[in-house]
């Protein structure tokens, strides 16, 4: 599945998405609490455990959905994040085989790195769980298999990956728009003008936001909705050098991964929302051989990943009901 890399508008902008109540997972969950909806081996899933799941993985995603829009998510995406489910048990009993477990303090120290990333009170942390239908057992548990699940592919996959210096050159030949004789970022953009009307520019960023979310692509949006000449080209506006970069541009830039997309930026002629395609490192730097290590390293941890599950499937058994 594919899930939105984009953090959430700016307050100032966005009127449209609001925090969902407390009592939705218990007004959804009740009816089907005791469904079985698969087996895997000799264990089975309830709808309220995917329920569980799908608030825990895609929670970036529906956290500031209404009730409408985050159900409508969840039925969207239903099918894909049982099978995300059912390879998650396939994995935590590999883990278990192979004597991977994760402490308590381990966990309360992952929960104390989160609280500090948001800047919450223990109080605070157990509140925004409790909006999100979620109570701290069930995220400690979730927390736990999460990292269960970093280690086991950690030791099945990741740990068996080598990437050499012929393969590093082999893709850097093959991949030219890599190295420049200038370092700069390919870079699309959607633009919108500024209007007189605020409503009338939320309203604007919060259906473009919405078409980002619901998966359509950054450059179909940009076609449609970007109100410069940009949109002729889907957004791509191309290579931007960095000494040619205002440092504001540059300092959200360097900050973020290829193929993501960046909070709206408010300025005096309006609303630029960015989506970085690419980087073009310096031509025999040591940033340009780190990144295709990376890239490497990533395309065989996707295909070995792939690979491993598929295998545990095949010694599995499992079934879904209707």
């Amino acid at each position: 599945m594919r899930l939105l890399k984009i953090p959430f508008l700016l307050s100032i902008l966005i009127s449209y998405f609001f925090l969902y109540p407390s009592n939705l997972q218990s007004q959804e969950s009740q009816f089907f609490v005791d469904r079985v909806i698969a087996v895997v081996n000799k264990e089975v899933i309830t709808w309220s455990e995917l329920y569980k799941y799908m608030e825990f993985i895609a929670r970036d995603e529906v956290n500031k959905l209404n009730p409408e829009e985050k159900m409508k998510f969840f039925k969207l995406h239903e099918n894909e994040l049982l099978e995300r489910l059912i390879d998650t048990k396939l994995q935590l009993e590999e883990a278990e085989k192979y004597g991977i477990f994760v402490t308590e303090e381990e966990i309360d120290l992952a929960i104390k790195d989160i609280r500090n990333k948001y800047g919450l009170s223990d109080e605070a942390f157990v509140e925004t769980l409790k909006k999100e239908g979620m109570s701290l057992a069930d995220y400690r548990k979730m927390l736990k298999e999460q990292i269960l699940l970093g280690r086991i592919v950690n030791s099945q996959v990741k740990g068996k990956i080598i990437i050499n210096d012929n393969d590093i050159k082999s893709y850097i030949s093959s991949h030219p728009e890599l190295a420049c004789d200038e370092e700069g970022y390919f870079i699309s953009q959607i633009f919108i003008k500024k209007r007189e009307n605020t409503e009338e520019l939320k309203t604007k960023i919060n259906e473009i936001v919405k078409r980002l979310i619901e998966g359509e692509s950054f450059s179909k949006v940009a076609s449609v909705m970007s109100e410069d000449t940009s949109a002729k080209t889907g957004g791509s506006v191309g290579l931007l050098k960095k000494k040619e970069i205002a440092p504001e541009l540059l300092n959200i830039f360097s900050k973020m991964t290829v193929g993501q997309i960046s909070e709206p930026m408010l300025t005096e002629h309006g609303v630029y929302i960015f989506k970085l395609d690419g980087i073009c490192f310096l031509k025999g730097s040591q940033q340009l051989i780190d990144h295709v290590r990376n890239l490497l390293t990533e395309e065989k941890i996707k295909k070995d990943y792939k690979l491993w599950v598929r295998s545990l499937r095949q010694k599995a058994y499992i079934e879904i009901m209707d």
